[in-house]
């Protein structure tokens, strides 16, 4: 799922930067990609970035689609909180029928937009139109809403929570940022967040 995020906006990182996403060791980085080669997931080879292949991004939407369905059902109808959901989901998602998941799209009457304000891949797999774009991608100066993060990097949605960088909150991207630091205005509030981390945070520049 982060592959395709980032293939989505045009990003090509290598395995360091995907290592300092994840907050693991490099090594285990490699290790995750040879595997998902294996599987004919994505193509990857020594000191390029992986690309997916077309099977690996079948199966990567498919993902995205299960994973922001179940979370908006589960906030809405089983009064999850979007804090506590998470982790529910990710026991569900690999294993939910096709059946299921049809009847949960069905009863939040196929939604294009996850309660974080990321698009929910329609049955066909096509992404709904949106105006998200990845904060690193927002210009100097510019203010935007926060639309969604990935939510299964934890240390991504750690140092959110910490910033209080909600959807829909305000951030403006301040001068001065440099290559591996970005920095940003939430609310009343200036921070740092680390450029790597940042090509995952989507916003709405209106």
């Amino acid at each position: 799922m982060t592959l395709h995020r980032l293939e989505s906006s045009r990003e090509r990182i290598g395995t360091s930067q995907l290592a300092r996403m994840f907050n693991v060791k490099a090594p285990s980085v490699t290790g995750m990609l040879h595997r998902l080669g294996e599987r004919g997931w994505i193509r990857y080879r020594r000191y390029r970035p992986p690309e997916l292949t077309t099977e690996g991004r079948q199966i990567a939407v498919y993902l995205i689609r299960s994973h922001r369905l179940l979370e908006t059902f589960l906030v809405k109808f089983l009064d999850y909180s979007l804090d506590d959901v998470h982790e529910e989901v990710r026991k569900l998602e690999h294993s939910i029928s096709d059946g299921l998941l049809m009847r949960i799209d069905q009863k939040l009457d196929h939604p294009s937009y996850d309660l974080r304000g990321d698009p929910i891949p329609g049955i066909n797999g096509q992404m709904p139109d949106h105006k998200l774009i990845p904060l690193t991608h927002l210009e100097e100066g510019s203010t935007a809403k926060m639309g969604g993060s990935d939510s299964r990097i934890r240390h991504l949605m750690t140092v959110l929570n910490s910033i209080g960088a909600d959807p829909g909150s305000t951030v403006t991207r301040l001068p001065g940022s440099t290559n591996k630091m970005l920095a940003i205005r939430i609310g009343q509030r200036e921070v740092e967040i680390d450029d790597d981390l940042a090509r995952l945070i989507w916003v709405n520049p209106g």
